[in-house]
């Protein structure tokens, strides 16, 4: 009996053992609807992060970040871009991307990911198609799509790990609002320009030090 006992035990815990640091290989192929404004000198901030879901409160970890900078989208077409992402997965945990693109960095968002994009589900090396929203006025595209960036290395990539939190927001529609963080509720910093969708919406945001407070400004 104690033998018998002894097996269960052991394929029971064996079963629960899963592998801790499988590498992760994604790709995304981007594609940015043509707008009737030009859109020249582009800045691309592309994240993948990590979460456990069975803790609905804990904040996403950013484990990769690939940025690109000064890019001039097609004015006839659509404009595709490949984003490569990598990272070791960990038991339990899934994976999401976060993709903005900008009028420049630090500037007012452009196109966005509409939706929650979960990445590397079933497989570890993963490949998605994925079309941006934009709140920009788009126009019919003439021609195919147009590759942009070729076969871009990446600006910056993290090889830290750092704590990210979502901020839910509301604005009016088309309005710009600047996201601005502070330690002290004097000395306030603005992490990035918003433009409201006169709904509820939501932006990740890394976390820094033991206190930080939020708030959305007027300029």
């Amino acid at each position: 009996m104690n033998m018998r006992l002894i097996l269960f035990a052991t394929l029971l815990a064996g079963g629960l053992v899963k592998p801790m640091a499988n590498p992760l290989e994604g790709h995304a192929h981007l594609t940015f609807p043509l707008t009737m404004q030009k859109m020249i000198g582009i800045y691309v901030d592309a994240r993948l992060y990590e979460y456990d879901p069975r803790l609905a409160d804990f904040p996403a970890t950013l484990v990769d970040q690939v940025e690109f900078e000064n890019l001039d989208l097609s004015t006839t077409s659509d404009s595709q871009l490949d984003v490569h992402f990598s990272a070791k997965r960990k038991s339990y945990m899934s994976y999401y991307l976060s993709i903005r693109a900008y009028s420049k960095k630090g500037g007012t968002q452009y196109y966005y990911i509409d939706g929650f994009q979960k990445i590397f589900a079933v497989k570890d090396n993963d490949e998605i198609d994925l079309k941006l929203a934009t709140r920009l006025t788009q126009k019919k595209p003439n021609g195919d799509p147009v590759k942009i960036g070729g076969r871009s290395e990446p600006v910056a990539k993290l090889t830290g790990i750092q704590r990210a939190v979502e901020i839910e927001w509301e604005a009016t529609d088309g309005d710009e609002f600047l996201l601005q963080k502070s330690s002290n509720l004097k000395n306030w910093e603005t992490v990035e320009t918003l433009v409201g969708t006169g709904g509820a919406t939501s932006t990740f945001v890394r976390v820094m030090g033991h206190i930080q407070f939020w708030r959305l400004h007027r300029d």
